[in-house]
């Protein structure tokens, strides 16, 4: 009994970290940060059953916590607000593949520099 709740254990162990290594590289990335300045390009765009839903494209220079820049394209499905900041994740295969809204204090210093 005791060897096979090993097995077991083992199993999940390695399945886990199967999954998490397969995360970081499908979604992780480095994060770079933005300030939104201005509105986003609007696309409207149709489902199969003919709703129509609206997009908002940006692309901007965003700036990662050394403060190097990179051109980044993300969507959103509302216009975002003005003078908001942004943590972007951008994965080197994917692009931009997660933002999220964060406080100016949260920044590192040199790439708030940068977006001032």
């Amino acid at each position: 009994m005791k060897k096979v709740l090993l097995v077991l254990v083992t199993v999940l162990v390695v399945l886990g970290g199967a999954f998490y290594a397969w995360k970081t590289i499908t979604y992780g990335g480095e994060t770079y940060y933005v300030k939104i300045v201005a509105d986003g390009k609007k696309v409207q765009t149709h489902s199969d059953s003919g709703e129509v839903f609206d997009r908002y494209d940006y692309e901007m220079k965003a700036f990662n916590k050394n403060g190097d820049e990179k051109t980044l394209i993300f969507t959103a499905d509302h216009n975002l607000r003005h003078n908001a900041y942004l943590s972007l994740t951008v994965n080197d295969k994917k692009g931009v593949t997660n933002w999220n809204e964060v406080q100016e204090k949260d920044i590192p210093q040199k790439a708030l520099d940068k977006l001032k």
